[in-house]
């Protein structure tokens, strides 16, 4: 009869607990930041920080600076912590099957090595006359499953070839015959986190391409040009305005400024196109301007089904660039072209033919009729064009861990020095964070919850601070989905007698913008900041804050979700003032190694791969900084 009674009166309690939880999350939801000041912050962050396009005085200080701003983006962007063994010497070249055509060309197979263990197909479509010297043209793929073996990319190079070209289609990175997880664009992360710039994959995978198409004995190396659609587009743009071999450029509905891609959100792209402080240096508008005065054709599609409308374009990526081919007396060699038929998202005739008028235009070619070649009944399967692969072809998993074997180097020996690290790897800056109330406190039960709007230099958060009538002692709750989704902890630790002090630092919960958590953490990325950087200054500015209205020495942190858990340690480890007494994490593997497997996805967490954070910091590292003053 006891064990019964004892049961019952369990129950009621646990009925009383649960009823006071959900009133508890009612008044947790109540909206503090909106999702539109959310949207609104975000992007001001961003547009902010970008830099704007600066023309010179003249035409030859132009190429000054621009050769100053090519090393810059290479060596601090594009080969940042890149191994010397990548970059090294020519690459290795196999040429396999040829392809007898009977129509006036070949096609060669061929696979080249674009860094060590890392081998992409090819195809050269080669005429079958040559003669001296001859254009060459780089063909690119973008996001499209067929690859090289796409039916528009085939006629493309065919009809070169058909017209005394050499044309070298390259094989990218998940499509075609390099198809599956294992080439995961966003996979460049584990690179990243390891301090080696993941970049560097595709920048070499194109760049090895155009080492083997210039070193054809009849390569014009005056007569280069690079095109693609859409991924090849923008491999186009990054390759021509990096390295000046290309001396035409036709990139097809693939990049754009950065202010487009933040207003436009189906152009953000992937991480390899808003790569880590890329814009910290160079806008794609600056990326631009880099190939005055070489010939550039900018294609764009008027109503695409994908990104980069052309309307939303022009405005912002190719009219800046207009008064710097102009100053260059090169006016005529830059053009725009929006295309209507079809007008979506396409290389397709009307496109294809620009191209064709375009290298006819300044490569005086024999063949002046810019009308395709009827070649459809030439277009072979992608069976017949597979090249293959090593079956231990390398990925960037595979290279992440090679490079984290080594990882974490040694760390400086003094507290300071080791704070100092940290805070360049997350491009720290101390946050003062103030608080303004929303409304009157309101009663759930005997807990008075209070709403603050708290406010640091660059964002604006919401806030809130549970407390039962007696408590004993004050907390900090932080979490990946938000504090409105954790009411039944919360309502656990104010039953404790625990004045529950809780905040969303940017990019979780009611503080991240409307879209993709991951291409939000890009953009704040690519200008030079570090999303894990921001979160963690954010909890220690917020610890203080709270400490000085509490007037108290020290808060504990609980942080519910890997994201916040590990900005919480790392808030921990630059605590300098002893403001937190301890930190509580959940969902935290025990090494960030973790992240570098197969099963983790860049896009659930995109702050733990914060660049080079591994290569000095793992877990165990940033907890003994934390644990080791408290």
């Amino acid at each position: 009869m006891r064990l019964t009674l004892l049961v019952l009166l369990a129950v009621a309690l646990e009925s009383v607990h649960v009823c006071a939880a959900d009133d508890l999350a009612t008044a947790l939801k109540q909206p503090i930041l909106t999702s539109e000041q959310s949207a609104k912050q975000a992007a001001d962050f961003v547009v902010k920080r970008i830099p704007k396009l600066q023309q010179a005085d003249s035409a030859e200080a132009w190429q000054r600076d621009a050769e100053a701003l090519r090393l810059k983006v290479l060596e601090e962007v594009v080969f940042k912590g890149v191994p010397a063994s990548w970059r090294a010497g020519q690459p290795r070249v196999e040429w396999l099957d040829v392809i007898e055509t009977g129509h006036g060309y070949k096609i060669k197979k061929l696979r080249y090595e674009a860094l060590p263990g890392l081998w992409i197909p090819a195809l050269l479509y080669e005429p079958d006359e040559l003669n001296g010297k001859v254009p060459a043209v780089l063909n690119v793929n973008g996001h499209d499953s067929n690859g090289k073996s796409a039916d528009y990319k085939q006629l493309r190079c065919i009809n070169l070839a058909k017209r005394g070209i050499l044309a070298l289609n390259t094989e990218w990175l998940r499509m075609g015959e390099l198809r599956g997880s294992a080439y995961s664009h966003d996979d460049l992360a584990t690179l990243d986190l390891c301090g080696v710039s993941g970049l560097s994959v595709f920048y070499l995978a194109m760049s090895r391409g155009l080492d083997v198409l210039t070193s054809h004995p009849h390569a014009d190396l005056d007569r280069v040009a690079m095109t693609g659609l859409s991924g090849g587009g923008w491999q186009t743009i990054i390759l021509s305005s990096l390295d000046t071999r290309i001396k035409v450029s036709i990139p097809v509905a693939g990049y754009s400024s950065l202010t487009q891609r933040v207003i436009h959100h189906d152009s953000i792209g992937d991480l390899e196109q808003n790569p880590t402080d890329l814009v910290k240096y160079a806008d794609y508008v600056h990326l631009t301007a880099l190939l005055t005065p070489r010939p550039a054709l900018l294609i764009y599609n008027r109503t695409d089904n994908c990104c980069f409308k052309s309307p939303t374009v022009r405005p912002n990526t190719y009219e800046p660039v207009v008064p710097f081919y102009q100053q260059a007396g090169a006016a005529e060699a830059f053009e725009y072209y929006e295309n209507t038929d079809p007008g979506t998202h396409n290389y397709e005739l009307d496109n294809r033919q620009q191209l064709y008028r375009f290298l006819t235009k300044h490569w005086s070619l024999e063949n002046g009729d810019a009308a395709e070649i009827a070649s459809n009944d030439e277009i072979l399967t992608a069976e017949e064009l597979t090249v293959g692969v090593p079956a231990n072809n390398t990925n960037f998993r595979v290279l992440a861990e090679e490079v984290a074997q080594r990882l974490p180097r040694e760390l400086p020996g003094t507290a300071d020095e080791r704070r100092q690290l940290l805070k360049e790897i997350l491009r720290w800056e101390d946050r003062t964070i103030t608080g303004e109330p929303q409304g009157e406190p309101t009663t759930v039960g005997d807990l008075t919850v209070s709403r603050v709007l708290v406010r640091d230099e660059d964002w604006s958060l919401p806030a809130v601070m549970v407390a039962p009538e007696n408590f004993t002692e004050s907390v900090m709750f932080i979490a990946d989905s938000g504090f409105a989704n954790h009411a039944d902890e919360i309502a656990k630790l104010a039953s404790e007698g625990k004045r529950v002090v809780s905040f969303d630092p940017v990019l979780m919960g009611a503080a991240q913008p409307p879209g993709s958590l991951y291409q939000h953490a890009q953009l704040i990325a690519t200008v030079g900041a570090r999303p894990l950087g921001i979160q963690a200054s954010q909890i220690l500015a917020a610890v203080r804050l709270a400490n000085q209205h509490f007037e108290t020495q020290s808060l504990q942190v609980l942080a519910r979700g890997p994201r916040s858990s590990l900005a919480a340690l790392c808030a921990d480890a630059l605590d300098a003032e002893n403001q937190i007494a301890a930190v509580e994490t959940a969902e935290l593997p025990e090494t960030l190694k973790a992240y570098l497997r197969e099963g983790r996805k860049y896009n659930r967490t995109p702050e733990t791969y914060c660049f080079g954070l591994l290569e000095y910091f793992d877990l165990p590292q940033l907890r003994a900084m934390g644990q080791a003053e408290k």
